[in-house]
């Protein structure tokens, strides 16, 4: 029961992060298993985020007593590493996709890459150090992952539909100098050991506040885009709540058929998983082994969970948008079912 509830405490709030940036959203939802996708490779950031700074741990200059080295781990070591990480997969694998089609989908990548990112990060800490561990970095080292990552995807998402590259670039400068900035001050705290931590609790608040005001700003764009305002031709930006209400300008263009890839792992997760279970059952209950252990079902749970959890999730969204494409299908002037002419 202890493994499971480490597991719980690392991996539960990452998604429920998740749940929160996906429902701010809805208007016009990315694929999940796109998202998730992100996600996982913003696990794997953490581990070049990892080796960038063991190396880096090796100058002098990180070690030592004194306000200099804390400040030069935090702000050069750690801090510009991170966010860099997390910013280059969003940079390399999701900027040309055809899902980036909106500023709010840098809000929701950017996001996912950074839950990734901590995920992996929160199951070290955890496993090495305990439940009390999990629970503090839920209310703290996560949600500064989270919200600089939402602070940093809005300007991502703002550059990925601006005038011109200088503008872009100048727009990703602008969100990575707050990230990092953050980041690092939280980094200094932190690392402190003094009551100058204290001062993390404001500005877990602050970041945290911010963070929803961007989210907030994030779907504004979206409604707009999808429904038609402009605020030149209204005298002003409408409200969320006008914008909620209003009838969408035109269906949104995701209506296409589930891609094989997500059906194709998910099924793999889901039978390897299977498969697992089944060998671990016969190697407990096998006559020369004896009766199985408590230890050998929580490892089981273990090394399952995760893969369990996104084959299962895979797999609903490979068929909530296979039943999407058919119902689209079915609309379709000629269809079939409304008896077209040859």
């Amino acid at each position: 029961m202890y493994g499971a509830a480490v597991l719980a405490v690392s991996v539960i709030p990452a998604f429920a992060f998740l749940a929160y940036i996906m429902y701010m959203d809805r208007r016009e939802p990315e694929p999940l298993g796109f998202v998730l996708r992100v996600a996982a490779l913003g696990s794997l950031s953490a581990l070049a985020a990892l080796l960038a700074e063991i190396l880096l741990d090796r100058a002098p200059l990180f070690h030592g007593e004194g306000l200099g080295p804390l400040l030069l781990v935090s702000f050069v070591q750690v801090a510009p590493v991170e966010e860099a990480c997390k910013l280059g997969v969003v940079l390399l694998f999701v900027w040309r996709s055809p899902y980036f089609n909106e500023e709010n989908d840098g809000i929701v990548y950017t996001g996912a890459s950074a839950l990734g990112f901590a995920l992996l990060e929160n199951l070290a800490y955890v496993f090495e150090n305990g439940i009390g561990t999990g629970i503090l970095r839920a209310f703290s080292a996560m949600p500064l992952h989270v919200f600089t990552g939402v602070i940093l995807g809005y300007h991502v998402g703002i550059a990925r539909f601006a005038a011109s590259r200088d503008a872009a670039r100048t727009m990703v400068g602008r969100g990575f100098a707050v990230a990092y900035l953050l980041h690092g001050v939280y980094d200094a705290l932190a690392l402190s050991g003094s009551a100058a931590a204290l001062l993390l609790l404001p500005l877990l608040a602050g970041v945290a506040a911010f963070g929803v005001i961007f989210l907030q700003k994030g779907r504004k764009l979206s409604l707009a885009r999808w429904l038609g305002f402009r605020g030149s031709e209204a005298g002003g930006t409408p409200s969320v709540a006008a914008l909620e209400t209003a009838a969408p300008r035109a269906a949104s263009p995701r209506a296409r058929k589930a891609p094989i890839w997500m059906a194709a792992i998910s099924r793999s997760l889901l039978l390897a998983s299977g498969l697992f279970w089944l060998l671990l059952f016969l190697g407990i209950y096998a006559p020369e082994t004896g009766p199985g252990t408590t230890e050998a079902v929580l490892g089981g749970v273990l090394l399952t969970a995760i893969p369990l959890s996104l084959g299962v999730v895979l797999e609903a969204g490979y068929r909530r948008r296979k039943r999407r494409w058919k119902a689209a299908r079915a609309e379709e002037p000629g269809a079939r079912s409304g008896g077209a002419t040859a």
